[in-house]
Parts: structure tokens; sequence; C-alpha cells
């Protein structure tokens, strides 16, 4: 199933790029990647093969008509009548890393006990973004758990600067005399 939705990703991509709406089907995938995430029924429905390919064709339609550009209607229209839209949920989640990528950004988490103010994320974000080389988004996250200071995950990189990490590394420490 990777296989067929990166080619349907890829082609849905390359379209959106050709007719200069990339933006727009950006959006719209996204409008239905938050749907399959907040929609069991949705979901169910994606994955549902007693259900006709028109029938979906229809309910995709009705569902989509005035929310969506034509594109990404003719899009999922296209998914269902081929008997592929249950490759919805990874192609709308690819077609969110292919832009991010296309866009050099690159999306992380930021987790500190508190919540910060704006000046400080914006401080580590800096320093992320010229480490990195990239525009970084970081989702910020509270857990209490971690004491005081951040952990930052971008990539495959994670920066621990939390009082839980130096009380752990001091204990180590301590019990290794």
């Amino acid at each position: 199933m990777n296989r067929v939705a990166r080619r349907y990703t890829k082609a849905l991509f390359e379209l959106a790029q050709e007719q200069k709406i990339l933006s727009k089907i950006d959006h719209d995938m996204q409008l239905i990647r938050k749907l399959i995430e907040e929609s069991s029924d949705f979901q169910d429905f994606l994955s549902n093969p007693l259900i006709a390919e028109a029938q979906k064709q229809d309910i995709l339609k009705e569902i989509f008509e005035k929310k969506v550009e034509q594109l990404t209607l003719n899009f999922l229209e296209l998914l269902a009548s081929k008997r592929r839209i249950a490759a919805l949920p990874a192609i709308a989640t690819q077609f969110r890393d292919m832009m991010l990528k296309y866009q050099n950004i690159v999306e992380g988490e930021l987790i500190s006990a508190v919540p910060l103010d704006r000046e400080q994320s914006d401080l580590i974000n800096k320093y992320l973004e010229k480490m990195i080389g990239k525009t970084i988004r970081l989702e910020q996250k509270i857990q209490p758990e971690i004491i005081g200071g951040f952990v930052v995950r971008v990539q495959d990189m994670v920066i621990d600067s939390s009082i839980r990490l130096q009380l752990n590394k001091l204990r180590e420490k301590l019990t290794a005399r």
C-alpha cells in the first residue's frame, strides 16, 4: 500500500505544482487528514470494502464538494473509482511530508515543564534553525515530570536539557562510587 500511496501522492503533488495551486491542495489535504484523525466513522468508510466505488464517489463528493479544490475532489473520486481510497490516510500524510520538504521545513517538538514565553521559544527555534540549516516548526508540549528545562526533538536529533536528565546523571555518578 505504501508504494501505491507514494505514487498517488507524487502525482497529486506534481499536478498541484503544475497548476500553481500547491498551497491550496496542501490545505485540502490537511483538512482531509484532520477529518481522518477525528472521525472513526470516516476511517471505517474509507476502509470498508462492502461500499461500492460509485457510492464512495458520491459520498466523497457530498462531503468535500464545496470545501476543497476541484483537483482534490477529482483526485478523491479517482481514488474511489480505482479502489484505492483506503490509501487516503497515507496519501494525506505523505503529501504533508512532501510539502514540508519542498518548503525546506522540518517539524519537531519542544517539551517543557511549564509553558515557555514567545521570546524563549523563538530563541530555541533560531538556534536550531542555524544548527540544522532549515526552517523549523516546533510544537510545544507541556510535561511537568521533566521538572524544568526543556527537551527538543527534531528529525533524529534530541536535545535534552531537562532537570530530570541532570538529576538522573547525578544519581548515576553518586551510585557508581
